[in-house]
């Protein structure tokens, strides 16, 4: 009889030990779960964040480091603003757009402050096996960029180059050009709000219907 107490008493510890246990683990699991979530949120809370253009301490631009991973919105080919531009020497043109930014327009309809555009122009190429026709683009020639903001110039939108391997080498950060250059011929021209939206298919396409 005395055995079967001790018997008893011994399986009812066991089951207290391994609730115990089962408490701790499911603890330790919850709490594990709980960071990965914050981490989680962290990443997407930092990925929805305005991208802001950021300046050097004399106010020039600085080149992104990963504009050349933001959105395509729009392709051209040998397109030119004024007759006889580029002196003949035409070039392919990859238009593309800071995510976040590229993300309040898919919703609004709106080009936000802070807003960045790059433009790379690249060179063309044809005759190159296995291809038998057409024309593909090449070496990149040069970097340029349209920023919205208002705290940066009064007109809010600003132009920048950044030169290119065809042009001197890339520099890091770029003062604005003179309003004459590009500004005043976005400003009569552009589709909307500045920017050409007329020759950028894919942008226009995203944007909301009815804004």
């Amino acid at each position: 009889m005395r055995s079967l107490e001790v018997v008893v008493v011994q399986s009812t510890r066991s089951r207290r030990i391994s609730r115990v246990v089962l408490t701790f683990a499911l603890i330790g699991w919850a709490a594990v779960i709980g960071t990965r979530g914050a981490v989680v949120a962290e990443q997407v809370s930092e990925a929805r964040s305005p991208v802001m253009p950021q300046y050097d301490a004399e106010r020039k631009l600085r080149l992104p480091s990963d504009y050349r991973q933001w959105i395509l919105v729009g392709q051209s080919l040998g397109l030119s603003y004024s007759e006889g531009g580029g002196g003949g020497h035409q070039m392919f043109n990859t238009t593309l757009m800071e995510p976040t930014a590229y993300r309040h327009f898919v919703e609004t309809g709106q080009f936000r402050d802070g807003t960045m555009l790059a433009l790379i122009l690249q060179g063309i190429g044809t005759n190159a096996l296995p291809a038998r026709q057409g024309q593909f683009a090449t070496d990149v020639h040069v970097i340029e960029m349209a920023v919205k903001d208002k705290g940066r110039v009064p007109e809010g939108w600003a132009y920048y180059q950044f030169g290119g391997p065809m042009d001197g080498g890339y520099q890091s950060a770029a003062a604005p050009q003179p309003k004459t250059s590009c500004y005043s011929c976005h400003v009569e021209h552009a589709e909307r709000d500045n920017v050409f939206m007329q020759f950028y298919g894919l942008l226009k396409e995203a944007a909301p219907r009815g804004k």
